[in-house]
Formats: structure tokens, sequence, C-alpha cells
């Protein structure tokens, strides 16, 4: 049986919409499913990502939700493991198309964490960084 995948773009990332589908419809596919459903958060609330969990519970029918990456839960000041949690609560996988990383259940996410924390953390202080040198420039 053919899975259905919702799929969700980094409204933030300088990358093209169209390459974010090819990458994310190529996770689809390895995981024995399309794409049926397609969005973005609103690049003004990216950092709260206030629209998903929504969308995936109105949504009758999907077995998964692709995120082109993991950067779209470090946004905000603390990783958005609540977001993750709540989704793979409805029973619905979630995937990362750059990292091709995927979480069936909760077990997985809670072995992954200390990498999960440790990637949160490293980006925002080369965010951090990146700001501060582009402060110096102007």
């Amino acid at each position: 049986m053919i899975k259905s995948f919702y799929c969700c773009i980094d409204s933030l990332l300088p990358a093209t919409q169209p390459e974010q589908h090819i990458i994310c419809e190529k996770i689809a596919s390895l995981n024995n499913g399309k794409i049926i459903f397609y969005g973005a958060e609103d690049v003004l609330v990216t950092k709260y990502q206030p629209f998903i969990y929504e969308k995936l519970r109105r949504t009758p029918k999907i077995d998964g939700v692709i995120f082109f990456t993991i950067d779209q839960f470090c946004y905000e000041n603390s990783f958005n493991i609540d977001l993750i949690r709540k989704i793979i609560e409805l029973k619905i996988s979630i995937h990362f198309a750059r990292e091709n990383i995927s979480y069936f259940n909760l077990k997985e996410v809670k072995n992954d964490l200390p990498q999960i924390y440790s990637y949160f953390y490293s980006f925002n202080r080369a965010r951090r960084k990146y700001a501060s040198n582009i402060k110096k420039i102007l």
C-alpha cells in the first residue's frame, strides 16, 4: 500500500522550493509513499510553527510528514521537541529530508535526543556567530 505524506518545506532556507520538493519526494519514495499535500509555515511565524500541527490533525489518512530539514525546529530559542512529540502522538511518522532522518515512535526520538540537542546548540551557536560577524561588517 502506498503511504501518503504531507510535506512542509523550509520558508527561511535559500534553497528554492522546487529543489526542496525534489528532495522531499525522494524521501517519500524511499518510504513507499508519495506526497499528497504541500505546505510551509509563513516566514513571520517560522520560529513558532503554529500551523503545521493543526493541519496534520485535520488532514485525514496521512501516514507521515516530511520536513525539508530539522533546522525548521531550531529557529526558536529552544528546540521544538514538543511539536515532534505531538506529531508522533498523532501516529504520524516524521521525516527530515536533508538529513535523511525518520522517526516512527517516541522511543526513537528519545534515543536520539542527545544528538538532536547537540545539533540544536551547534546550529544556534553558528547563527549567533554569523549574526555577530554581519554586525561587524555593517
